[in-house]
């Protein structure tokens, strides 16, 4: 029985090859996942190549399908194409804006499912810290202030730990985390904050706390107990600078000796 009806036409002839140096990158595409490329590639070893074309244009240049073709190149595997005559980068772009972007949680779930450690751990923090979004989870685990809610008046001593961490990329698999412990013991400490202060779980707050944890003039458990009998001062505030400066003044309440908690 055919399943092709009277307005069904070829279009696209789909090859197949094993010369996959002969695609070319279109140049101003987006950069490849590596992590996608590994499970791709694993997948090809286990079940075989699946026939999904890449799709090319009369010059070789890879339109659609970068991740598909690395994977074939790592598996040592064929590829099957087909040939758009006229598409380019226009159409990659259009392509990529209609395809679903990977998120932090997937990379987190993808890395964690290849075995590598530290994703493995921050995926389970993240399991027994819900209440804090995955980008905050990563700082943590970092035991860095994340560059979103970075603030000038950081020390240098972070400043230079963040500078250390710069070859870490979270997205390419190379992101080690730091003390888990320690982030744990943070995270438990900004839960303590929950019963004074709703916005305890705000990033800027996080990133504020985050670099007064490592500030050996600030006793957390002290402010703490400052926070109880002022919480009507603890408000939201927009820069981690603002945030040091109103839990200074809850911090000096009644303190004969001020600490400046900014510097």
């Amino acid at each position: 029985m055919s399943y092709f009806n009277k307005t069904s036409k070829e279009v696209n002839k789909v090859y197949k090859t094993s010369e996959l140096e002969v695609f070319k990158p279109i140049k101003g595409n987006r950069p490849t996942n590596p992590m996608h490329i590994k499970r791709l590639a694993a997948s090809i070893i286990q079940n075989g190549l699946l026939q999904n074309p890449i799709i090319v244009n009369e010059k070789m240049g890879v339109i659609d399908g970068q991740h598909r073709l690395d994977a074939a190149k790592l598996s040592n595997s064929n590829i099957y194409y087909i040939i758009v005559k006229g598409y380019d980068l226009k159409e990659v772009q259009t392509l990529n804006i209609n395809q679903k972007n990977w998120t932090k949680k997937d990379f987190m779930d993808g890395y964690a499912a290849m075995g590598i450690k530290p994703y493995i751990k921050l995926k389970d923090f993240i399991n027994h810290n819900k209440v804090f979004n995955i980008t905050d989870c990563i700082s943590l685990c970092s035991n860095v202030i994340s560059s979103s809610v970075y603030d000038k008046s950081q020390d240098n001593r972070i400043k230079n730990l963040e500078k250390s961490k710069r070859k870490e990329i979270f997205e390419e698999g190379t992101w080690v985390g730091r003390n888990f412990n320690l982030a744990q013991e943070n995270a438990d400490k900004l839960k303590m904050i929950k019963p004074y202060y709703d916005g305890y779980k705000r990033s800027t707050f996080i990133g504020t706390m985050l670099g007064l944890f490592k500030n050996e003039k600030f006793d957390f458990f002290e402010f703490l107990d400052k926070l109880k009998y002022q919480k009507q001062r603890m408000e939201d505030c927009t820069t981690v600078a603002q945030y040091k400066l109103l839990i200074e003044d809850i911090y000096n309440y009644r303190r004969r000796e001020k600490v400046n908690l900014r510097y």
